[in-house]
């Protein structure tokens, strides 16, 4: 099903900056694919299982942390929840419900040298690497909307917004960037 952009209106594709170099680029993430699941407290282990051989990975991500396989990640959201990306899966409802997600987020990558400088502007969460390692998690607020953050690497962030407040997120992200020169890249 198409889906159209909640950042339609304001999302402009080129550089923007007053200074010489652009230190950060961002791009939304076209057609979402977000299952949410939900384990039974019981049942975690044979979750565990399943996934590993569903998947085709090696074990579940622990709580606040991902894994990134293939095209597809799975982030352990809270500790009975987790997001999978970009895949599939039948899970009986005797061991966890799934949810689609798909629909209810925005989400931005957020790539370059000041991303972590540029995101502790808006997060109240400590983002240096010994406390927020790569393939971390975390469920936040940027003026007080709550949104979900996942770091990929030291210059790869992944944030998903709701959607109903997308733009004007969007608008308050790219008027802190101004001051780091940026893009907008094509989706």
């Amino acid at each position: 099903m198409l889906r159209h952009s909640a950042l339609e209106t304001l999302y402009k594709v080129g550089k923007y900056s007053t200074h010489e170099k652009n230190s950060l680029t961002f791009k939304e993430i076209k057609n979402l694919e977000i299952t949410q699941i939900a384990c039974w407290p019981e049942k975690i282990k044979e979750l565990n299982n399943l996934l590993v051989k569903n998947l085709n990975i090696n074990n579940i991500p622990t709580f606040n942390k991902g894994i990134v396989f293939e095209n597809n990640s799975l982030w352990r959201m809270e500790p009975l929840k987790w997001w999978l990306f970009n895949s599939g899966i039948e899970i009986s409802e005797e061991i966890a419900t799934t949810l689609d997600m798909s629909h209810a987020f925005t989400g931005i990558e957020i790539k370059g040298d000041s991303s972590t400088l540029f995101l502790n502007r808006h997060l109240p969460i400590d983002l240096r690497n010994k406390n927020f390692p790569d393939l971390s998690s975390a469920s936040t607020a940027i003026h007080h909307v709550s949104v979900k953050l996942f770091k990929i690497s030291s210059k790869n962030y992944c944030l998903y917004i709701p959607r109903g407040f997308a733009l004007s997120i969007w608008e308050i992200l790219l008027e802190t960037a101004d001051q780091f020169g940026y893009e907008v890249l094509d989706r």
